[in-house]
């Protein structure tokens, strides 16, 4: 009963930290509402008794790449605000909204036991791998999507690289 609780609380959040990405006019509001939709799903995976993958999920996606897409929004986007927002009501929710994500996660942490399930993959990192990256017939094709997002990383790096670039050359230039 207490774990549909749980789920219910992070996917609320979730698809209102979704639902914000969609409407938000800043880019930089829409990425600290993506850290939201990250934290949620966090959670989830938590209350799956998959904590490893939660702990991943928080920081590969909420830290490391958010912060490179914060860093490249501030990059880009550094024409345009000249000015310091004031603290407002919206930053007062922006605020509360991962303090209380972050009060979830604790409670499910604190109340969940975690126990392995029977029939998932354990061991070494050479056993994940091998089922991950098995390129047979019989394989899940999970190297195809381990390909396709690298190469998608690497053509959004490009293509910032670019667009600094062409920046940098015409500073006047509005976008």
């Amino acid at each position: 009963m207490i774990m549909t609780v749980y789920f219910s609380f992070f996917a609320i959040i979730a698809t209102l930290c979704a639902l914000y990405l969609l409407v938000a006019k800043h880019p930089l509001h829409g990425a600290l509402a993506l850290i939201g939709v990250m934290l949620s799903l966090a959670g989830i995976y938590s209350l799956l008794s998959a904590p490893f993958l939660g702990v991943v999920q928080i920081l590969t996606y909420a830290g490391a790449i958010m912060m490179l897409v914060v860093f490249v929004i501030m990059v880009l986007n550094s024409a345009h605000d000249h000015i310091v927002p004031r603290f407002d009501l919206k930053g007062l929710v922006l605020l509360v909204i991962p303090a209380v994500l972050a009060l979830g996660l604790l409670a499910v942490l604190h109340v969940n036991v975690f126990t392995a399930h029977p029939t998932a993959i354990r061991g070494t990192a050479l056993a994940v791998s091998a089922q991950l990256f098995n390129t047979t017939q019989s394989g899940g094709g999970f190297w195809i999507l381990f390909e396709f997002t690298g190469l998608m990383l690497l053509s959004a790096m490009a293509a910032a690289v670019l667009i600094a670039k062409k920046r940098l050359a015409n500073p006047g230039e509005k976008v």
